[in-house]
């Protein structure tokens, strides 16, 4: 049996062999399969991270880690004004939005498709969910070169950035995860401007809740999704007044009808109040104010405006008759109409009324 055993061991084939041959053939088979699994990796660079997906891929994933240094960094993500320009865009907005305490919240980021063009460019269409908004975004990207002539390298052809065109109506500052921002001081606007406008820098993927809240003017959400990089996107803030303006501006129009109400004459001057009687007045007239104008405020081009509202003065005066000389003593309520053409507010936070009758 220990026979066969040793016959059946010199029947392999490379038993026939030397040493030195059997060592060159294993040694051989393990670059063999050396090589097979570095041209395996090669293969799994070239189709992960230094594929077009995989560039596009990294820079949104840096998005998602609120690494905006790196996002910028990535070859063709930083516009110029001259890109900016050769791409149609406004040449100069603001970068006040690119920081990492605005951005949403970035996941679930996969490519969902990697098309070469005619050009040679590649366009990668991303989806992710933002803020927990689903979004789908395309990006153009061209190959630039190749690491060792093998691994391609890649740069944005346009810029991965959105510029948001930002109107303000009825305000002059709008609110961005919990910031301020004043497009004043962006791009020059009238002293009296009503509704300020400016271009902002914003990364995509994003959606960016927009609003405005003050003392005096609320604006409800605008959501503003950056979802075409490259393009310009507009957005518009627009602030109604609150409760506290309708108050504030009742109680100055109040106050000057009350002041109206004051004069013991039966015009009272500058007021939207007053009548003529063809008798003789005993004494002096006196009025009140038996209703006040309701306050309704429209937006007018230069600001708030009151239309044309109805309200009443009391007037009591002792007439004599000219025809008979009889003394009545006369009650009466006379309506009449009242407008604002003008309401401002000021930067100290005081409101100013311009009354016309």
């Amino acid at each position: 049996m220990g026979g066969d055993e040793s016959g059946s061991a010199s029947s392999h084939p490379l038993a026939a062999l030397s040493v030195r041959t059997r060592a060159i053939l294993i040694w051989g088979g393990v670059a063999v399969l050396l090589v097979v699994a570095f041209a395996a990796a090669l293969g799994a660079l070239q189709r992960g991270v230094y594929s077009a997906g995989g560039f596009v891929s990294a820079y949104v994933t840096s998005l998602a880690d609120r690494d905006v240094d790196a996002a910028l960094q990535m070859p063709g993500a930083d516009p110029t004004t001259a890109s900016l320009t050769d791409d149609g865009l406004p040449a100069k907005p603001s970068r006040e939005l690119l920081r990492a305490d605005v951005l949403p919240t970035i996941r679930q980021v996969r490519v969902l498709s990697d098309d070469e063009l005619v050009s040679g460019e590649h366009l990668v269409t991303l989806g992710a969910r933002v803020d927990g908004h689903p979004v789908t975004v395309r990006f153009q990207v061209r190959q630039t070169g190749a690491v060792l002539g093998i691994l391609p390298t890649w740069r944005f052809s346009a810029t991965p950035l959105t510029v948001a065109h930002i109107t303000v109506e009825h305000a002059d500052t709008f609110t961005v995860a919990g910031h301020t921002l004043d497009p004043r001081a962006v791009a020059a606007q009238p002293v009296n401007a009503f509704t300020v406008t400016a271009d902002y820098l914003v990364f995509a993927p994003g959606v960016y809740d927009l609003g405005h809240e003050s003392k005096y003017l609320s604006a409800p959400t605008s959501t503003l999704t950056a979802a075409a990089p490259g393009r310009l996107v507009n957005v518009a803030v627009v602030a109604e007044p609150t409760r506290a303006l309708v108050a504030q501006i009742g109680e100055q129009l109040h106050s000057y009808l009350d002041a109206c109400a004051k004069q013991q004459v039966l015009q009272p001057a500058g007021c939207p109040f007053g009548v003529t009687i063809d008798d003789r007045v005993e004494g002096l007239p006196s009025w009140s104010i038996a209703k006040y104008p309701p306050v309704t405020l429209a937006a007018g081009d230069d600001g708030w405006t009151m239309p044309e509202t109805a309200g009443a003065a009391h007037l009591s005066v002792t007439v004599q008759s000219l025809f008979d000389g009889s003394i009545d003593r006369r009650s009466s309520d006379e309506p009449f109409t009242v407008s604002l053409s003008a309401i401002s507010i000021r930067d100290d936070g005081a409101v100013d009324i311009t009354v016309s009758g």
